[in-house]
């Protein structure tokens, strides 16, 4: 089921960020009904520490700790929940999306930690909906997450983790 299609969409870039979320939504409904879901097309597959890799700042950048704000782009992987959501104020991910358009934006409520194949642990920010699904997950375990990437920093690239299924 194909609802739209990112590219033919000529929107700002937080109301694409809504759709975004509402697609997610209603396709999270429509696997919980079927045992073989499609593969979501507005969400570009990656494989998590090559998209650790191919988003790490300059050394100068680094050194002056500063981030590249990014246009939000959503992503899925598979990787492993290290830590269990764990609630906080993030006034970061907000600036970083208010960039972008002042539309609605999802309430990120918390932070979480998941590890990339190769070892790797990266933070990220977690909608208040993920979180909730995220708390009912065995940590440790392979899991596929569908996330919008926001900025890079010294660690790699920053993401807002919006909804995370089991991996059977």
């Amino acid at each position: 089921m194909q609802l739209f299609s990112l590219a033919s969409l000529s929107l700002r870039p937080s109301i694409i960020l809504s759709l975004v979320l509402l697609a997610f939504s209603s396709q999270a409904n429509a696997s919980n009904s079927s045992d073989t879901a499609p593969v979501s097309p507005q969400f570009e597959p990656v494989v998590l520490n090559e998209f650790i890799d191919a988003n790490q700042l300059s050394a100068k950048m680094i050194e002056k700790q500063q981030r590249l704000m990014l246009p939000p782009s959503t992503i899925q992987f598979d990787a492993t929940l290290m830590a269990p959501p764990k609630a906080g104020h993030f006034s970061l991910v907000y600036d970083a999306l208010n960039l972008w358009g002042d539309g609605d934006m999802p309430e990120i409520s918390h932070s979480a930690f998941v590890g990339a194949q190769d070892g790797r642990v990266i933070a990220v920010y977690v909608s208040r909906s993920a979180a909730q699904q995220l708390k009912s997950m065995p940590q440790d375990q392979l899991t596929h997450f569908y996330a919008v990437h926001i900025y890079n920093y010294a660690k790699g690239p920053r993401l807002v983790v919006i909804g995370a299924e089991m991996i059977r």
